[in-house]
């Protein structure tokens, strides 16, 4: 797909994508996330964000903006899925003053014991990634709130977990004892903290180990094991560090990472510690993901 408007609309953020010619050509980002649009109000919202853009491009959506909590429901795609089966999956309408809107649905898959587990918009991400890097097989981890390890063999995602690494270290570090502490920003830390969490968080141990160790953030700030400026990078390194381990094997010892800036940079350093790898993916993987996608809508 040559010319058509991508928007990544998520959970609190807005992220649209002028193609024209297969490249990005102008793009806007707004927090006018699903949470922030008032019923009703998602057509207006896309009008004012992409004003000025010319009206005659497809629109097309991918992320949160196709759940239960979004603009329309767009149902999800079962694993394992390739790019023609989310294509398959699309829903399209015509809204006035704005023309024709595709809206890509999500995929769900299911673990070991039959529990399923959903993502919208990463998906996009992923076939963007596959198509830069010219592969059909790979491992990918995409750090966020809810951090998503993806798994694809010849072209179809396979399967995939959520790790609620980012909403759990907001939680712990706002809502509880454990950020009493906890000094984020007056001074930098030296960086001890996180790798002793990402070090302690990647052991192996009983269920719950993790509960455990959690409580080790306040008990070290009590002793004055680790410096005030330390502690809300130990508490990250825990969870990421157990995050890695999970998702980094012996097995699968590298992977592609998508994302940018700060947190994916701190992906990667987690990584090092551990001795695996993580490569960065190209900037702007999800518009060209929505376009493998349309590739296959006709």
């Amino acid at each position: 797909m040559q010319n058509f408007i991508g928007v990544d609309w998520g959970t609190s953020s807005f992220r649209a994508y002028r193609v024209v010619g297969g490249a990005v050509v102008d793009r806007r980002v707004s927090a006018d996330g699903i949470l922030a649009v008032a019923p009703g109000a998602h057509a207006a919202t896309l009008s004012a964000r992409l004003a000025g853009w010319p009206t005659n491009d497809a629109i097309v959506l991918s992320g949160m903006i196709g759940s239960r909590q979004g603009w329309r429901e767009a149902g999800y795609a079962p694993c394992p899925a390739d790019a023609a089966a989310v294509a398959t999956g699309r829903i399209t309408w015509r809204e006035p003053d704005l023309g024709v809107i595709t809206l890509l649905p999500g995929l769900v898959t299911h673990d070991a014991r039959g529990v399923p587990d959903v993502m919208r918009g990463e998906e996009a991400q992923v076939f963007g990634a596959m198509r830069a890097f010219g592969i059909e097989s790979g491992n990918f981890i995409l750090p966020g709130t809810h951090s998503k390890r993806v798994d694809v063999r010849r072209g179809r995602v396979e399967s995939f977990a959520t790790f609620m690494t980012g909403e759990i270290f907001a939680a712990l570090s706002d809502h509880t004892i454990l950020g009493r502490l906890m000094d984020a920003g007056k001074a930098p830390g030296d960086g001890s903290g996180f790798k002793r969490g990402i070090e302690e968080g990647a052991q192996t141990g009983p269920c719950g180990d993790l509960l455990h160790r959690l409580f080790a953030v306040r008990t070290l700030g009590l002793f004055a094991a680790l410096p005030p400026t330390e502690l809300p990078d130990y508490l990250s390194g825990l969870l990421i560090g157990a995050e890695l381990a999970a998702s980094l094997t012996s097995d699968a010892p590298s992977a592609y990472v998508i994302g940018g800036g700060d947190l994916t940079r701190r992906y990667q350093k987690g990584a090092e510690i551990l001795g695996r790898a993580l490569t960065p993916a190209p900037e702007d993987c999800v518009v060209l993901g929505q376009s493998v996608i349309m590739d296959h809508a006709r």
